[in-house]
């Protein structure tokens, strides 16, 4: 199996960010370079008296994205590219590792089970379901 990179999606949380390490490791053994990537997330509801303010709304969530990722890049020691998209986080990253450029995928799971992951899904799962190239998943530490 080639590794030419790695796409780690990230959710700005620090739960999330436990992915580079292993995703970094893997990278050096590779030699395979890094996607970091971030789905920003518009607000489900909104009025036609809100578009006008779109456009500014969206610089805005790429801005917050990209300096996230930035905060982030600097913290992996081998070759790495930033991303963002916007829309539902499952179907961006699903449809991001169709692309002929993703390898593989490595991200960690928030662990939820139960009526949480009946309620709200979740997104590692449906990542590992659906995608179109292997997935890591690394499992949540224990308390």
């Amino acid at each position: 199996m080639q590794v030419n990179s790695i796409l780690v999606p990230l959710d700005g949380s620090p739960l999330s960010e436990l992915a580079l390490p292993w995703a970094s490791d893997l990278a050096e053994r590779y030699g395979a370079q890094l996607i970091l990537f971030r789905v920003g997330l518009l607000p489900d509801v909104w009025s036609l008296q809100d578009a006008p303010e779109m456009e500014s709304r969206m610089d805005e969530l790429e801005s917050q994205c990209m300096k996230y990722l930035a905060e982030v890049q600097v913290k992996v020691t081998v070759p790495v590219k930033s991303e963002y998209a916007v829309g539902n986080a499952t179907q961006r990253i699903v449809e991001r590792s169709g692309q002929p450029d993703v390898s593989m995928i490595v991200m960690n799971s928030h662990g939820r089970d139960g009526l949480t992951r009946w309620m709200i899904g979740s997104v590692a799962e449906k990542v590992a379901r659906h995608a179109a190239c292997p997935v890591f998943l690394i499992r949540k530490p224990e308390a």
